[in-house]
């Protein structure tokens, strides 16, 4: 099965804990990405042990990535573990938060996962980690912009 193997990250100047906390509140992401929708599985808090199921519709595409992932390990203010459980792909995803400075972060997501479905597969071999990366740099973008930072 094809897989990726990538990180993407962008410089925010915002504190980390802000970032943090607005990547954690996943039921609320599609209001500043409106292509990606997360729901909490049970209804709960997102915290350890919770599992997430996600739709993705990446730019310029009418297809729709559908999986579920499972919340790992939270370090607060720091960083997100998560696993990749069933769907289109599986794998494990980390959200990284590096303080530079007071009010300067940098927000990396590392992804390893493989492709799960025929559809994912047929998209890994077109697209691969350029097409994971194109997502990703909007995603980060929009985290940018949510967190009220200059966009320059």
């Amino acid at each position: 099965m094809p897989s990726i193997d990538t990180v993407d990250s962008i410089e925010i100047s915002a504190p980390a804990q802000k970032l943090f906390e607005i990547i954690l509140d996943y039921p609320r992401m599609h209001e500043w990405y409106p292509r990606y929708r997360v729901e909490v599985i049970d209804g709960s808090a997102v915290a350890e042990g919770t599992r997430l199921r996600h739709e993705l519709s990446p730019p310029g595409s009418p297809v729709k990535s559908r999986f579920t992932r499972t919340i790992q390990r939270i370090d607060p203010g720091k960083a997100i573990e998560e696993t990749y459980d069933d769907g289109d792909l599986v794998g494990r995803g980390r959200w990284e938060f590096e303080a530079l400075g007071t009010d300067t972060t940098r927000v990396s997501f590392h992804c390893q996962v493989r492709s799960n479905t025929l559809l994912m597969h047929i998209g890994f071999a077109l697209g691969g980690e350029r097409g994971h990366n194109m997502v990703y740099q909007h995603i980060l973008a929009a985290l940018k912009a949510r967190s009220g930072a200059p966009l320059a």
